[in-house]
């Protein structure tokens, strides 16, 4: 638990009566959180500064629309935290505190609103840069742990060929799906890539998860009635011998 969760988790009274941090706790507790935000804002600045004196090139124009939009959940983040503090403060009738939260609270939603503004009137492709790449290593992220260590491959224990292909399945659509872009490369039918387009890279990543899940679907659909099928047969040949 960090020093905010500690200072929040502070009691007094009666069991459950939070008591609001007075404004001088309030400033200690998120003291680095305000650091950060005075750094992203004075590099952006400094960014915004140099890519004017590059004769507007647009050189900084992704960097400075990575570091507004770092400096933009920062912000948020103390949004957060002053308006958790005005609504303890009003709960416990403390409205002098209720101000103070308020002043915060409001003054760092101005400041993002502002960034925004920015963000959105003279740095969107920047940006847009930043978050398709975050989209595209979000997505990558959390599909390939869930693909590849998902229980329902871990159910087929058996020594047959067809169970171990069922364990597999991720791994066999995945080389399935290598082998049909590598097919598509030799015939010279393979789209150029364009990554420097944001929308771009997300259709071909969201393209290679839905393939690669397809796949993964057939390949599991085939072998697990395969393995149903063998263990079917296997039952009935032992049976006969048992009768026999």
């Amino acid at each position: 638990m960090g020093r905010w969760g500690k200072l929040a988790a502070r009691r007094h009274g009666g069991a459950g009566d939070e008591r609001p941090p007075t404004i001088e706790e309030f400033l200690d507790a998120n003291h680095q959180l305000f650091t950060v935000i005075g750094i992203f804002g004075a590099l952006s600045v400094y960014l915004i500064k140099f890519q004017q004196s590059a004769a507007g090139t647009g050189a900084a124009t992704g960097s400075v629309g990575a570091i507004l939009l770092l400096f933009l959940l920062t912000s948020v983040v103390a949004v957060r935290n002053s308006y958790r503090c005005t609504e303890r403060a009003r709960q416990h009738g403390a409205y002098l505190l209720v101000f103070g939260y308020a002043v915060f609270m409001y003054a760092f939603v101005t400041l993002v609103v502002s960034v925004l503004l920015v963000i959105v009137g003279r740095y969107a492709q920047g940006a847009e840069s930043v978050l398709g790449s975050s989209f595209v290593y979000a997505l990558v992220f959390v599909y390939v742990p869930f693909i590849f260590r998902a229980d329902a491959f871990r159910e087929f224990e058996g020594s047959s060929l067809a169970a171990a292909g069922v364990r597999r399945a991720p791994h066999v659509g995945a080389i399935a799906l290598a082998a049909w872009y590598a097919i598509q490369w030799r015939r010279g039918t393979l789209p150029v890539l364009e990554l420097d387009s944001a929308a771009y890279s997300i259709g071909i990543v969201t393209s290679l998860v839905g393939n690669h899940f397809v796949l993964t679907a057939a390949a599991f659909g085939v072998l697990w009635v395969g393995d149903r099928v063998l263990t079917a047969v296997r039952g009935g040949a032992e049976s006969g011998k048992e009768a026999q």
